[in-house]
């Protein structure tokens, strides 16, 4: 079936709750610009793979503030505009994955503005998928979550080609007088060596011995972890 008759039949149900949109590589991003037009004013939960941001900024803005929990996964270049559409239009957010692609560092400041006005964020997830090794700035991102983090958001999966120890640990040295981290990280095994992981596991031991990590997982993959 295709995608206009779908998208006209959940026009016309504006009490729905929960959304997901799966769109195969064989579609183009910007094919769906149908998607503009829906009105979801009830929606909580929004789940999208591949959905311009064109497209998400629009629905997002229709939603009137109660959306819960936004699961993003490859939308197009335009973070920005989408992030800011999530932290003007999504008051009552719990739970946030978004997948970077390109200019990701430009995005670092919208984090603080989102950690500000999405006061009950409790589960963060970020996905940066930048074509080098090292791009994204985490430190500054860690810095703005120690200063500008809700008090209960404590859940953080992070995934990267890399990660540097300097930066953890700077993210753990500020993490005082808050909830201990549940913490789950992605990366590349093909950036990473074996003594680096081990020296990631060492800093990890350290902190939770230290209580400011409750758990933490560490994979070469970013599975779909949760935790109990």
């Amino acid at each position: 079936m295709d995608w206009k008759p779908i998208t006209r039949l959940i026009s016309y149900l504006p009490n729905l709750l929960s959304l997901e949109f799966n769109i195969t590589h064989s579609k183009c991003w910007n094919e769906l610009d149908y998607l503009n037009d829906l009105l979801l004013p009830n929606l909580k939960i929004l789940k999208t793979h591949r959905i311009s941001s064109k497209s998400l900024v629009n629905l997002i803005e229709s939603t009137k503030g109660h959306l819960t929990e936004i699961d993003i996964t490859y939308n197009d270049i335009d973070n920005e505009r989408l992030i800011q559409a999530i932290y003007q239009n999504c008051p009552n957010l719990r739970y946030l994955k978004i997948s970077l692609m390109n200019n990701t560092n430009s995005l670092i400041s919208e984090f603080e503005n989102l950690l500000i006005n999405c006061k009950l964020l409790n589960e963060l997830i970020i996905e940066i998928y930048d074509r080098y090794i090292n791009v994204f700035s985490w430190d500054k991102l860690f810095i703005i979550l120690t200063k500008s983090a809700p008090i209960g958001l404590f859940k953080f999966k992070f995934h990267s080609k890399r990660f540097e120890l300097e930066d953890f640990k700077l993210f753990f040295d500020n993490w005082k007088n808050r909830n201990p981290i549940l913490l789950t990280i992605g990366y590349n095994p093909f950036s990473i060596s074996l003594k680096e992981y081990h020296q990631l596991v060492d800093l990890f031991e350290k902190y939770k011995a230290k209580e400011i990590i409750k758990k933490y997982f560490i994979s070469c993959l970013f599975e779909e972890f949760e935790w109990n």
